[in-house]
This record gives C-alpha cells, structure tokens and sequence, in this order.
C-alpha cells in the first residue's frame, strides 16, 4: 500500500470505505463499537517475520514484541478476537478509526480508497458551496452536467 493510499483511507474514515465496499456487494467486512484507539491503516500481517514499517500485525504482541515492531514502523497491531471472525488475508488493508475496524480486499484497496476520497471531497466541495452562499439543490448527488463540472473545476483548483 502506498503512503497516498494509506492517507487516503485514513482520511475518509470507516464509515466511507463500508459504503464503498457495500457498492460492490461486500459485507460483514467491519466490526463495530470497539474500545477507543487511534486510528491507523495498512497493510496486513500474518506473522512477526512478515511485519513491516507501516504494516498491521494480525496477532497478539506484548512487552518487547511490542517495543521491537515499533522501532520497525508498524502502523498497529489488531489482536485476531478484535475481527470477530472477518477473514483476513496477507496485504488485505486494514483500516482501524476511533471505534471500527474494516478489512478491505487487497485487490479493492486503491480503488476504494480513491472512491472515498472523492466522497470527502465532494462533501467539502459541497460545504464550500453553502460557505459562499450557494445553494445545495442539485449538488446533493453529483449526477448532474453542472455539479460534475462545478465539481471537476473545484477539485482542479484545490488540488483534491
């Protein structure tokens, strides 16, 4: 996963990524209300010789494990209870915000990362719409000729 991929997921956040995947019929793909943490992403890890910077150890580690994978770069550790039961697969992303946690498929990951990160520009084209005293009528779904340009020409200026 590239550092643009992995800032893009971690940008959009869990709830745009479920409604990517959901897109494409994939379900049962998050687990919800967990403890607080911080957010990280990456790819995934099934053993310690495999863990590297920016990856998510799938596994328990403790005391200097912990320390050692740490001086490696690790984005996270997820413990595999915390899945409840979502398959995981080596390089599969992990996405992991402030109370959910989502695999997505390793061969989905740019895409869908980039489908998010259109939503959320989409949703502060739409704000700075309303912040300039424009109305939202048309621009609540991006399907019109005038919101795909206006859009477009936005995201041209700001570089989104």
């Amino acid at each position: 996963m590239t550092p643009e991929t992995r800032d893009k997921l971690l940008r959009a956040g869990s709830k745009r990524i479920v409604d990517a995947l959901a897109r494409r019929g994939i379900a049962d793909c998050a687990v919800e209300r967990l403890p607080a943490r911080d957010p990280f992403a990456g790819s995934a890890s099934l053993s310690l010789e495999t863990c590297r910077a920016y990856s998510v150890l799938i596994g328990d580690a403790a005391g200097r494990t912990i320390e050692r994978l740490r001086r490696r770069g690790i984005a996270g550790i997820v413990p595999p209870g915390e899945l409840r039961g979502i398959p995981v697969e080596a390089d599969d992303a992990i996405l992991r915000d402030r109370d959910r946690l989502v695999v997505i498929p390793a061969a989905l990951v740019e895409t869908v990362a980039e489908e998010a990160a259109a939503a959320v520009a989409f949703e502060e084209f739409t704000a700075d719409q309303v912040a300039q005293g424009g109305g939202v009528y048309g621009l609540h779904i991006p399907s019109g000729d005038g919101a795909k340009q206006a859009f477009a020409a936005w995201r041209r200026i700001k570089g989104r």
